[in-house]
């Protein structure tokens, strides 16, 4: 008996030690499964995809890289009428219609009196003596003036004063004469439409020697559009000599000029969004002729085209995870803006006709103007453009959505623990005939040729760390308008937060749910008067112009 208990004992042992066992497995198999795994498939849900984070520095330098070789393919330049222009264009178009479902359109324009053909002559005659003077080295063509064919010489006659004054000009006898004028005071197209007032043969704009680089002439000082003159600009000693000989100076001008023709403006539009409700954003595409034109502006033309891209995309391809805005975006690039802001200035011209009905291609159809131009500048700054600098003929119902874009991005900013300045609104670039004609605008740049400060330079290494800085008393961009603006004049880490910023405002704005309410709590009028193309373009603004 107690031999048979002792085998029931064992067995239930037994069967214990194996139900223990199992359940000891299963127990540490479920544990095991709901341990992390590095392998393992993470349940949370992703973060919202962001247009800001799709911006590297990568695809910034590897388009860019294709505007330099272009520009090395067409010496040196892409500056307009030239094939590194056209190149450019074609680029961007290719990109656009080959990666994109935007739908791409060209605008074509005509620059007068742009292309310089054969030599240009000037000779002046002073007490019976003839001489020869050097184009560019003793004078320059102001463009946009007329061509000129004097078979004899014509008088000279200097304008008292500066010539920005009717009076400077009753006082002597200029008609069918040569008007000898010194630079200063006003602009070069407010002394070109006095001459042409007082029915002069030629203008004669001379340097005034009031700093050490202010004696020789300047090359593409610009005229007002359609001027009937043909216009020189001489150097200080040249002009000195021909006043010291008055009146007994003539001179004979020889120029042959025409027109640039087909010169390209580009806009790309989402295909979804209220046409009637489209947010415009802007770069120039064009350079000077001196030079690659990599920052100016190949960064903003690179930067526009990336933002594009990628929005394109999350709109095409994450369209459950990045709806689409509820307003049409057109990314543009505009030609010959280094010769007066041409192509932006044309595009609202043409906007703003009265027979221009289709819905989208009236300014009325335009909510804001972004405007990216320079972007990766050396020495750099982060320069917000500032509704306290607008012009004061600025319309009044542009003000407050401009000073809230302002604000945007001096938000953005500050939340990136990023240095920023103000910039001006004043006249530079592509956001000023949009501004003039009543739309909100805004952008970021990092400088042209202006001054970094001592004090912004300490302001900028306080937060981003000594040496951080920049250099004081030295240029945002030491090679602006100059042959060594290549792609390695720029500052990668400014490029890359800046085309950030950029995505941030434009993502911001187009998740608003009243964009309009936004920009224009007062309303704004739709019903815009057409425009005189000249005074789209406040060219006292313009220091280049003086």
């Amino acid at each position: 008996m107690a031999e048979k208990s002792t085998y029931i004992l064992f067995a239930l042992l037994f069967l214990f030690t194996i139900t223990a066992t199992i359940l000891t497995a299963v127990l540490l198999g479920i544990v095991v499964n709901r341990l992390p795994s590095n392998n393992a498939t993470s349940l949370e849900p992703h973060p919202p995809l962001s247009l800001v984070n799709q911006i590297n520095i990568k695809d910034l330098l590897k388009h860019l890289q294709q505007l330099q070789d272009i520009a090395d393919r067409s010496n040196g330049t892409r500056a307009i009428a030239t094939a590194g222009f056209n190149e450019t264009l074609d680029y961007i178009t290719s990109q656009l219609e080959q990666n994109t479902n935007l739908i791409v359109q060209r605008q074509y324009f005509t620059v007068r009196n742009y292309i310089i053909r054969g030599n240009p002559q000037l000779q002046s005659q002073i007490n019976g003596v003839t001489l020869h003077h050097t184009y560019v080295t003793n004078f320059t063509q102001i463009l946009y003036s007329s061509r000129a064919d004097f078979d004899s010489f014509v008088p000279l006659v200097p304008i008292p004063n500066v010539g920005c004054q009717d009076s400077d000009w009753t006082s002597v006898s200029a008609e069918n004469a040569v008007a000898l004028v010194k630079r200063g005071d006003c602009t070069y197209p407010e002394k070109s439409l006095f001459a042409q007032k007082y029915r002069v043969k030629g203008l004669l704009i001379y340097n005034d020697g009031t700093a050490s680089d202010r004696f020789l002439p300047i090359q593409n000082v610009r005229n007002n559009l359609n001027t009937t003159i043909p216009a020189f600009f001489i150097s200080y000693s040249l002009g000195v000599q021909l006043l010291n000989g008055a009146p007994n100076s003539s001179v004979k001008m020889n120029i042959d000029v025409s027109d640039a023709d087909g010169i390209g403006n580009i806009c790309a539009d989402t295909p979804t969004g209220e046409k009637t409700q489209t947010i415009v954003v802007g770069s120039h595409s064009d350079g000077v002729p001196a030079g690659s034109g990599i920052n100016d502006n190949g960064s903003g033309t690179v930067g526009n085209l990336i933002l594009a891209l990628n929005l394109a995309r999350l709109f095409q391809t994450s369209s459950s995870s990045y709806p689409t805005y509820a307003y049409r975006v057109r990314f543009c690039w505009w030609g010959a803006e280094e010769l007066g802001l041409l192509g932006a200035r044309h595009h609202v011209d043409q906007a703003l006709l009265t027979n221009v009905t289709t819905v989208g291609e009236r300014l009325q159809d335009y909510l804001l103007n972004l405007n990216y131009d320079m972007l990766a500048g050396p020495n750099y700054r982060f320069g917000i453009h500032d509704r306290a600098t607008v012009p004061s003929t600025t319309p009044e119902q542009a003000l407050r959505g401009t000073e809230k874009i302002t604000n945007l991005f001096r938000q953005w900013f500050n939340e990136q623990k990023l240095p920023w300045s103000n910039s001006s609104l004043g006249g530079g670039s592509d956001y000023v005939p949009f501004l003039a004609a009543g739309l909100a605008v805004g952008g970021v740049n990092t400088g042209a040729g202006g001054i970094k400060s001592a004090s912004e330079r300490d302001q900028y290494a306080t937060v981003l760390g000594i040496g951080n800085g920049g250099l004081a008393n030295a240029a945002y961009d030491p090679c602006y308008h100059q042959q060594c603006d290549r792609i390695t004049n720029i500052n990668p880490f400014a490029y890359e937060k800046v085309v950030k910023a950029a995505a941030h405002a434009l993502e911001y704005m187009g998740r608003l749910n009243n964009l309009q309410q936004w920009l224009y709590p007062n309303g704004r009028q739709i019903d815009m008067p057409l425009i005189n193309r000249n005074q789209l373009y406040d060219f006292r603004n313009d220091p280049d112009l003086i």
